[in-house]
């Protein structure tokens, strides 16, 4: 596309939503939809942000991530005595390491 001019073509707000729909059903990726219809990739995305158009199944482009807690490793339910110290809780190994040094 950096060897050829793209003609400007002025559009119409209907034409806009019409390309943008017709991306979503294409399966293309934007490059190539915008070589196949002449369009610049700067306008391409400067419509899809005006029209609330995004690459996300919830509109937003944002994911939900659902976090969850760690799962304790083998070695994490330790109750030790060390030095005359007394630990009545479980501790992870490198707790214990921080502590001898």
């Amino acid at each position: 596309m950096e060897d050829q001019q793209i003609k400007r073509v002025r559009r119409t707000s209907a034409e806009i939503k019409h390309l943008l729909e017709e991306f979503s059903r294409s399966g293309l990726s934007a490059k190539e939809f915008c070589l196949q219809h002449t369009i610049t990739e700067a306008s391409f995305y400067k419509w899809r942000s005006r029209h609330g158009y995004s690459t996300s199944a919830g509109g937003s482009g944002f994911l939900t991530l659902k976090r969850e807690p760690p799962q304790p490793a083998a070695d994490t339910n330790l109750f030790a005595e060390v030095r005359g110290i007394r630990i009545y809780q479980p501790v992870t190994s490198s707790y214990l390491k921080e502590l001898l040094s």
